[in-house]
């Protein structure tokens, strides 16, 4: 079932009905999405450029969302019809939250942006026809005027970049490790991409940490399971040398390890990239403008620490300093123990502990013994 009749958008859905009817039906939802894994991972290597150990990821999370729901979850049966957006660059996402509003009784229609992954379109078209109610709609690809583009809108969220602030308690190989795939997973074009790192005291021991990992980092074709990340498209290449060497001119920043494109040639149309570290001199960006940060690039923003009470007095600067950087809606994560009262939402992740090697993704530099 896609659009249906008009006549379907002011039809009364059985709440409890299309509840029982989805809980019914979740596991064909999962055996379907198993079949379908091998043409997802190829489409995200494709249209992402998604190297193996991600596309596993990106596919294994989905289907534990998925699996996660449960009776009852959610209140009480029934509600508003909603709509679901599957993203672009966020791929898979729509499928646990329609699946969560159809288990709430809730009729859902799923739309997709253009260029979004066709597998959701597809599973979520036949799990209408498989529902046998008028409970489950989908529009095609890149249709976002349909009749129901005026529904509540139940996600998917778009990611906001991310901004980093290493506290003076944290595990400093966690910080790297974590820093690292957040910075140059999909080569920095992830959505969810930290390029700024906040750090209470001097940063020599983490630059350290960073440095082998830039250095080590390894940039691969999206079917080599070692590699860490792949190629980019021309035009993004183009645009991050440009940038990554407007940085290296200032003379308020250290370059750490200069960026640049691999010499190893990518596939027609894409580019290897060697990402770039760099460090900023103390007392510079005070304003809170600071240029653009794009694709596999990282800057340290260092907070001195000195004298008597000077840690003290850098972690409220740096916590000042990263309530501004993320102003204008960037999300944030801190490294160290959570401060005292500090309630932790959506926007704000806290990383505290030490690294787990079993967990590590390939393609980056093992952890120092």
């Amino acid at each position: 079932m896609s659009e249906g009749r008009p006549e379907a958008l002011n039809m009364e859905v059985d709440g409890p009905g299309l509840a029982s009817a989805a809980r019914r039906t979740q596991a064909d939802l999962l055996e379907a999405l198993a079949v379908a894994a091998d043409s997802i991972a190829d489409d995200l290597a494709d249209r992402l450029g998604m190297v193996a150990w991600e596309r596993e990821e990106q596919i294994g999370l989905a289907q534990r969302r998925v699996s996660a729901l449960s009776d009852g979850q959610g209140g009480r049966i029934g509600g508003a019809p909603i709509r679901i957006r599957e993203r672009r660059e966020q791929p898979l996402e729509a499928l646990e939250l329609a699946w969560r509003g159809l288990r709430q009784g809730r009729p859902v229609h799923v739309e997709s942006e253009a260029g979004a992954c066709p597998a959701v379109y597809r599973i979520l078209r036949d799990m209408a026809e498989l529902l046998g109610t008028p409970g489950l709609t989908v529009s095609a690809p890149g249709r976002l005027d349909h009749p129901r583009a005026g529904w509540e809108s139940g996600g998917v969220e778009p990611h906001a970049a991310r901004v980093a602030l290493v506290q003076a308690d944290a595990d400093l190989e966690l910080a790297a490790h974590v820093l690292a795939r957040a910075c140059l997973r999909r080569t920095g074009f992830d959505p969810r991409v930290v390029h700024q790192v906040i750090t209470v005291g001097a940063a020599e021991l983490l630059e350290r940490n960073l440095r082998r990992l830039w250095v080590g980092a390894r940039m691969g074709l999206v079917d080599d399971d070692t590699a860490f990340a792949g190629p980019v498209d021309d035009a993004r290449a183009v645009r991050f040398l440009d940038l990554e060497a407007s940085w290296r001119a200032r003379t308020d920043v250290s370059v750490v390890c200069p960026g640049g494109r691999l010499l190893r040639p990518g596939p027609q149309g894409r580019q290897f990239l060697a990402p770039a570290l760099f460090r900023a001199a103390p007392g510079a960006f005070e304003d809170g403008r600071i240029p653009e940060l794009l694709g596999p690039m990282l800057l340290l923003r260092p907070v001195e620490a000195e004298g008597v009470g000077g840690v003290e007095r850098a972690a409220a600067q740096a916590e000042a300093l990263l309530a501004a950087a993320c102003a204008e809606g960037r999300d944030w994560m801190r490294f160290g123990v959570p401060p005292r009262g500090s309630v932790a939402g959506r926007r704000d992740r806290q990383i505290h502990g030490a690294l787990l090697a079993e967990r590590l993704p390939p393609g980056l530099p093992e952890p120092r013994p």
